[in-house]
């Protein structure tokens, strides 16, 4: 009996002792900032240094550079690497039918002193990861989705805060808030694993930022989906561009920027206004060479909200995960997501998880993504078509050879995408001021979106009989045959006509919150007698216009929230090992 309970001593000591060797692996972290990220990288170092980490934080690419090396000779098995690289990107995807990985190691972040390229970076995070150490790197730049590109099959841990050719927002997210709200050891998990703090991470981009679709937490997966969501996101919106409150009108210096934004037109110095010499031709070719290649990334979109073995695979794993996949896009650990599931309906853009309840709930997911994304190209289609009749009515009203005065055959260059840390915060601001704009227009002419974005749809029948009537979707969907078979997936029926009928009516709503009074002196076009009928029509157009936006901008918040969901699930489904982001500790 003695020599048993010996034994158990022994046993349990020699355990602890393992434990204890474990734990006394190093754990290291190296925040490299931008003094424009504020208080994040602090409160990031604080985190850190309650779980145990000693953190070395410089604003010098330099220091940083030879902090990396030095760990890549030092670090071993059983030790940890934390590296958060809190400055401005750069863009060195200006092709957007260019997806090769090699053009990801061109991207640079800058800091206070000097920059460093990802071709610099990944081979000393491929030596580390080499060595057996647990590396994990979040790049919180702009076009911070190419780190995560370039570390695609990777045996280290890289995340990003928005996708390639992205523009980001500086100190947000902050990584130590969901890191927080992890126990430790953690992991940068998803919404299925026992560590959830990727996930986290990404409800506080996405639920702050809805709008800003190109903005989610990107990890190395190494699955088609994640890659492709890289491209995606910022291609969607570029369906909300052609307006944009006149910001690409302005930057891309349109003639008609001085006619459906005479105010802020006559706001200007003269020398800025004499940059507005580009045809609507001009404009539009600029925005298609966007716009153009998305098609591909939608295409593929198409193909996995149509691919039905595919969807219920990643249906199944979301109907098994569901409470968890929706706490954390509410970055709320503590919301009952059952009792009280429309806690978040007003920030989630009237996105409820009642109605998307289990596998079938994962159907109408992706069938509405189909159907909004829908809106969103019918409604870019609109725009384009209201900016050639504008540029007709506008010729009509002062005469083509007025026109022809102004318009000159060279186009000016443009000033978007800009390099300028400076143009970003001041497109961050203007942003910001668009999206309480439009929620201001809806308060005064008391329009409730989402009601109105599926009206068309809402007194349709909806042929989903295992659905409860007051948890359905208020969209027509295609019936789904029993999940274990090889159904179809839900998709929007009638979608384009759905569409179409969706933006008329947007447009009917909207347009008073929208009227345009065209000066007859600002504009900087010489005229003799205006007729009152021209440009009461010139301003008619101008109305339905600017009156889609609000819809396409809350089609994309929309889509934002389920588009997370979705590619979530089909990530885990297509991912055969897992990510490194969920087996390195952290």
């Amino acid at each position: 009996m003695k020599r048993s309970i010996l034994a158990v001593l022994l046993a349990g000591f020699f355990t602890l002792l393992a434990v204890q060797v474990d734990a006394a692996g190093l754990k290291k972290a190296l925040i490299i900032y931008h003094n424009d990220w504020g208080g994040t990288p602090a409160a990031l170092k604080t985190e850190l240094q309650s779980r145990g980490y000693t953190v070395s934080m410089t604003d010098s690419a330099t220091s940083g550079l030879n902090a990396l090396t030095s760990f890549s000779n030092l670090l071993a098995s059983g030790d940890r690497l934390v590296v958060y690289l809190a400055g401005h990107g750069s863009n060195p995807r200006w092709n957007r039918s260019d997806t090769s990985k090699g053009t990801a190691a061109s991207h640079f972040i800058e800091f206070n002193t000097g920059t460093l390229y990802v071709s610099q970076l990944a081979p000393l995070f491929e030596k580390i990861a080499g060595n057996g150490a647990s590396l994990t790197v979040i790049d919180g730049s702009c076009n911070g989705g190419e780190s995560v590109l370039y570390g695609m099959g990777k045996s280290y841990c890289v995340m990003a805060t928005t996708g390639v050719y992205s523009p980001s927002l500086t100190g947000f997210p902050a990584p130590s808030d969901a890191i927080g709200k992890d126990s430790t050891p953690a992991a940068f998990g998803m919404w299925w694993a026992s560590h959830k703090s990727a996930s986290w991470l990404n409800g506080q981009i996405v639920l702050a930022l809805p709008e800003r679709i190109n903005q989610r937490l990107f990890r190395n997966d190494n699955t088609d989906i994640t890659n492709l969501s890289l491209f995606l996101r910022p291609s969607i919106g570029l369906l909300t561009g052609l307006d944009l409150g006149g910001w690409n009108l302005h930057y891309q210096y349109c003639y008609l920027y001085r006619l459906i934004y005479p105010e802020d037109y006559a706001a200007l110095d003269a020398a800025e206004k004499a940059k507005f010499t580009n045809s609507v031709d001009t404009y539009l070719s600029s925005m298609h060479g966007y716009s153009d290649p998305a098609e591909a990334f939608f295409t593929r979109l198409d193909s996995y909200l149509n691919n039905a073995m595919l969807l219920n695979s990643a249906a199944a794993i979301y109907a098994a995960n569901s409470s968890n996949a929706w706490k954390t896009l509410a970055n709320d650990p503590n919301w009952n997501v059952t009792g009280e599931p429309g806690k978040y309906a007003a920030q989630m853009k009237g996105v409820t998880p009642d109605a998307y309840v289990g596998a079938s709930g994962f159907m109408k997911m992706a069938g509405e993504i189909d159907f909004l994304m829908t809106v969103l190209k019918t409604g870019y289609a609109e725009q384009e078509d209201l900016l050639r009749q504008i540029d007709a009515a506008a010729k009509d009203l002062y005469g083509p050879v007025n026109i022809a005065s102004i318009v000159k055959l060279t186009p000016v260059q443009r000033a978007w995408p800009p390099e300028s840390v400076e143009q970003l915060k001041k497109f961050n601001n203007f942003e910001h001021s668009l999206i309480n704009r439009f929620e201001l227009i809806d308060r005064n002419l008391k329009i409730d979106r989402r009601n109105l974005l599926m009206k068309p749809t809402a007194t349709r029948p909806v042929t989903q009989p295992s659905v409860a009537p007051s948890r359905r979707p208020v969209m027509r969907l295609t019936p789904v045959r029993n999940l274990s078979q090889a159904a179809r997936p839900a998709v929007a029926a009638g979608g384009k006509s759905d569409a179409k009928q969706t933006i008329e009516l947007n447009i009917q709503k909207y347009e008073p919150g929208f009227r345009t009074v065209v000066p007859v002196d600002k504009v900087g076009i010489s005229h003799g007698l205006i007729d009152a009928m021209k440009k009461q029509k010139l301003e008619a157009l101008i109305g339905k216009f600017k009156a889609i936006s609000p819809m396409l901008y809350y089609a994309k918040g929309r889509i934002s929230f389920l588009l997370s969901i979705v590619e979530d699930s089909i990530s885990k489904a297509q991912g055969s090992s897992g990510c490194a982001c969920e087996q390195k500790a952290f």
